[in-house]
């Protein structure tokens, strides 16, 4: 059976998917840039207590900086933290900017540091009170400090990165 030209071109253009398919993680890992997680510094800038707190409801400004010493830009789609006081737990936040698309991510330029703000809502209960008053009456004198994850990109690729930082 002769193949005519159009049929040729229906299994030409089905291989050249099924190659596509096959080989495109191959490709991400030839041509995307290497990302070293270890060059990316996430660091606790400040922590500051909001005017607008109230004594059922404290509002933290939470400052990061974050340097990438890699050679290519990247940004950051999601910071996961766990904030403390004096050694004890505040609480969990996420400073998330999966909603943006890539360009309008936090671009992370070589060498240059970023501030990225969160806002930490704390709110009165009786079981951490003592922290609540705490903070409410001298957060500058306090020890802070943060753990999390953030999660690192370069267009296709995404990386975790576990930290910890004080003031």
């Amino acid at each position: 059976m002769i193949l005519g030209p159009r049929r040729l071109a229906l299994i030409g253009a089905i291989a050249a998917v099924v190659i596509t398919i096959i080989a495109y993680p191959y490709l991400l890992e030839v041509f995307s840039p290497r990302i070293d997680v270890e060059r990316v510094s996430i660091d606790l800038a400040n922590v500051s207590l909001q005017p607008e707190s109230t004594e059922q409801e404290l509002t933290l400004q939470i400052t990061f900086t974050l340097v990438n010493n890699n050679e290519v830009a990247l940004t950051t789609s999601k910071i996961e933290y766990e904030l403390f006081a004096d050694g004890r737990t505040v609480g969990t936040d996420i400073l998330s900017y999966e909603d943006i698309p890539v360009n309008g991510r936090p671009a992370l330029f070589s060498g240059s540091p970023v501030s990225l703000r969160d806002f930490f809502v704390l709110r009165y209960s009786d079981d951490e009170a003592e922290m609540f008053n705490t903070i409410l009456t001298n957060s500058t004198q306090l020890d802070w400090r943060v753990t999390g994850s953030a999660t690192i990109e370069s267009g296709t690729i995404f990386v975790p990165k576990e930290f910890s930082a004080e003031l």
